[in-house]
């Protein structure tokens, strides 16, 4: 009998599941990606991971603009990973455009970093 995968490992697969049906859900993101950055003890997370939670989010609200940028932004602070050019496809940075006005200070200068970074 095949050994049954250890409950992170389910607990990450059951949420990708769930992200995958559900690409807008914000709060699906954000368990998602928390759950990457504790996976085995060590962080997994990197912008590819960013781009796999948050993607589909930031192209639907500004609530998943702004859970895009503070995920990028965590990520740098505790890996040093910047953003990365080929993982901002036109669709996504017009999604991410387009939402600057409504961000809050704190978050359009999040979103400013990212789009300067890419560049």
């Amino acid at each position: 009998m095949a050994q049954d995968k250890n409950p992170l490992q389910q607990r990450l697969a059951n949420l990708k599941k769930t992200l995958d049906s559900d690409p807008t859900n914000v709060d699906v993101a954000n368990r998602y990606w928390d759950a990457l950055g504790s996976f085995g003890g060590h962080n997994v997370r990197s912008g590819g991971f960013v781009r796999e939670a948050f993607r589909g989010c930031a192209l639907d609200s500004r609530e998943g603009v702004v859970a895009f940028v503070r995920a990028y932004r965590e990520l740098f602070e505790s890996t040093g990973e910047k953003p990365r050019p080929e993982l901002f496809d036109e669709e996504l940075l017009l999604a991410l455009r387009s939402r600057v006005s409504e961000l809050s200070d704190k978050d359009r200068a999040k979103l400013d970093w990212i789009l300067t970074s890419i560049k």
